[in-house]
């Protein structure tokens, strides 16, 4: 009986053990990287109709602490980088619901999107000078950006809409091998304790009635074989719980991982952006009211930011928007002027301070994770091959411990 023990507890943890290891590779090689590139590619999205508005609000000024050419070259690297993230996305597309459909949706708008802000540039860069003044674009221009603001911005349809809903859809994902994995170590917790259990005890009363029946005081082989089953079941229990502290570590739904800060990143994105446009839209007060309440709705959807300088720069930067806004009553063009020059002077380099600051939680936060996902594999690799040398010894220690008594009753 110690030895079915013995059997069915190695027999579980062999045909497991591998499985939960497996799970935490596919967590930090497949599933994370997706998760990271679809709030990754919120943020790119966001912060290209960001530089788009203020290639346009900047037109030909100069002296702003930005030019309209460097702002140009901002959103490409933005695009740029919104292409690797769809490169990226499309690997595993296949893998979450209503994934292909849903990437398709965002590469025509986000390509749409990309012809009317050249389009928009072209009517700026074509337009006399005249029609550049600052925070004025030449109204085919601004109506060209209009088209295109609507392609990135537009509820349910719009490339950020897409992307968000791609981003919930790979968070769903990566929930399956992590659950799954959880599930698992619950039954190896339980069902090797049980069974570690049922063989201990059955070792301890195997000594008692040997003892009994042989007048021996102690089986030294038995004895030995109680204390390694005991030792085994505690090493085994710590590996488990480190294995589940991995999964707690790898998952990416808290709201302080790595895809949520992304997630935040991405928002305040869409914050800036909105202010951008709430200046090219300050001779429609509908649309302008419409901007107001765009900024204010990802207000209120930011998770907790990390304290200490992420937190102090972003209530700053909020502080810089309301200074802005501040700065326009009646819509002269002064008023209009003055209101670009802080927007492109003082806002956009309180959100890049901010903007910084969380970069480089989140390059920490990707480290710790990608560390921890190293070391959940790691923690596990001699659980692939000790179970069969526990097995082995620990039937031939308890044959051993039998064999003298066996042949003393013969």
């Amino acid at each position: 009986m110690p030895i079915l023990g013995v059997l069915a507890c190695g027999l579980l943890l062999t045909s497991s053990v591998g499985g939960v290891r497996d799970r935490v590779g596919v967590i930090g090689t497949q599933a994370e990287p997706q998760v990271v590139a679809a709030s990754r590619l919120s943020f790119d999205l966001a912060s290209m109709d960001g530089r788009a508005a203020d290639i346009l609000l900047i037109g030909d000024a100069t002296g702003l602490g930005e030019t309209r050419a460097a702002a140009y070259q901002r959103f490409e690297g933005y695009q740029s980088d919104a292409n690797r993230q769809l490169e990226t996305l499309g690997s595993g597309i296949d893998q979450v619901s209503a994934g292909p459909q849903t990437y398709l949706g965002i590469e025509n708008a986000l390509s749409q999107y990309t012809q009317y802000v050249s389009y928009a540039n072209y009517i700026d860069d074509q337009a006399p000078a005249q029609g550049q003044k600052l925070g004025i674009p030449p109204a085919g221009a601004a109506q060209a950006y209009d088209h295109a603001s609507s392609l990135m911005n537009a509820d349910g349809t719009g490339a950020l809409a897409l992307a968000h809903n791609l981003f919930l859809a790979e968070q769903q994902a990566e929930s399956r091998p992590s659950s799954d994995g959880r599930a698992t170590i619950l039954r190896l917790l339980i069902g090797c304790g049980l069974l570690l259990a049922f063989t201990v005890v059955l070792l301890v009363l195997a000594q008692r009635r040997l003892s009994r029946a042989f007048r021996r005081t102690i089986n030294p082989l038995l004895a030995l074989t109680t204390v390694t089953t005991l030792i085994f079941g505690v090493l085994l229990f710590s590996a488990l719980g480190a294995a589940r502290s991995s999964y707690d570590a790898l998952d990416l739904g808290g709201s302080d991982s790595v895809a949520a800060l992304w997630a935040d990143r991405a928002e305040t994105a869409a914050m800036n952006a909105s202010e951008s446009r709430w200046l090219l839209d300050l001779s429609d007060s509908d649309a302008a009211a419409a901007e107001q309440l765009v900024f204010n709705a990802d207000e209120s959807s930011m998770t907790t930011l990390p304290s200490g300088n992420v937190n102090t720069d972003f209530h700053t930067f909020l502080d810089d928007d309301w200074h802005m806004r501040a700065l326009i009553t009646t819509q002269p063009a002064a008023q209009v002027r003055a209101a670009v020059v802080y927007q492109v002077g003082a806002v956009d380099p309180g959100y890049a301070a901010y903007d910084g600051e969380l970069a480089q939680v989140i390059g920490l936060r990707q480290l710790a994770f990608t560390v921890g996902a190293a070391h959940g594999q790691a923690g596990l690799a001699t659980w692939l091959w000790l179970p069969w040398l526990w097995m082995a010894a620990t039937i031939a220690l308890i044959l051993l411990g039998f064999a003298p008594r066996l042949r003393e009753y013969r």
